[in-house]
């Protein structure tokens, strides 16, 4: 069931908290350490990061608050010495398309290789146990 509140997790807005109750911290923070795994085992590792696993307290209440952050974890921003900023990515998907460019194919047939193996990867991890 758990895995099922990742997934929900997963399709917030950016800025947006899904809150599970818990009947007190210890439940709670258990119900945080199982999130955090299931976290680290998901396939898109920068989709899974973009979600933050917390315990909470609201009106005498715990909760396990995930939440959609505005920014990637994969994300930086580079301030040059002339003041400029630049974006920074490290991605693995983009190195890969990198990559895969550079060795003859279109950025189609990459975003379709790419596509097809992270939904095959996704729906694995869904489907697993």
């Amino acid at each position: 069931m758990l895995k099922d509140w990742f997934c929900e997790a997963l399709s917030l807005q950016s800025g947006e908290e899904l809150l599970l109750p818990a009947a007190s911290k210890a439940e709670a923070t258990r119900l945080r350490n199982r999130l955090l795994k299931l976290r680290d085992e998901y396939p898109d590792q920068a989709d899974a990061e973009s979600i933050s696993i917390r315990v909470t307290l609201i009106k005498r209440r715990f909760f396990v608050a995930l939440r959609r952050e505005p920014l990637s974890p994969t994300v930086a921003f580079k301030r040059a010495a002339d003041g400029s900023i630049a974006r920074v990515t490290l991605s693995s998907h983009e190195r890969l398309r990198r990559t895969a460019i550079q060795d003859g194919l279109t950025a189609e047939q990459v975003e379709e290789i790419l596509g097809s193996a992270e939904k095959e990867g996704k729906d694995a991890w869904k489907e697993k146990a």
